[in-house]
């Protein structure tokens, strides 16, 4: 296990109007306040959306759009950089009207129908993603 400690420095709050893209969105805060790395959560509603399982044997995600209204129920995941651009690695659980729930990996497209609340948590150090032979992913440099 690979591991270091860290502080949050600051709290970002947005909120993500109808139409706009989620992840779009978030590395918009990420750029407008110069966020060093950190922690996402989000809440709210989509319209749209993209979600991946990633298949080990084949070292690749199966993703599927829908478009349909769904409650984004959580949404948290982190904050990384790879070539000095950032990389938002979300998880999701998206509530459907039948009250049944499905989940995985976001992706764009991601549109907000109704709102976006996102909280990001900024923290002291740079994370860094490197390309992982193994897996074909880039994850965490640590």
């Amino acid at each position: 296990m690979k591991s270091l400690e860290t502080k949050v420095t600051r709290v970002i709050v947005g909120k993500i109007e109808p139409g706009e893209d989620l992840l779009d969105s978030i590395i918009n805060l990420v750029k407008k306040f110069n966020i060093k790395s950190g922690f996402v959560k989000c809440i709210g509603a989509l319209k749209t959306f993209t979600i991946g399982f990633y298949i080990l044997n084949s070292k690749e995600y199966k993703m599927k759009t829908f478009n349909e209204n769904v409650e984004l129920i959580s949404c948290m995941g982190n904050i990384a950089f790879k070539n000095g651009e950032p990389i938002i690695h979300l998880h999701v659980s998206l509530g459907r009207g039948d009250y049944s729930v499905i989940g995985g990996h976001l992706s764009k497209p991601s549109i907000v129908s109704v709102t976006g609340e996102v909280s990001i948590f900024e923290i002291e150090q740079k994370l860094n993603r490197v390309n992982d032979p193994q897996f074909g992913l880039s994850l965490l440099e640590l």
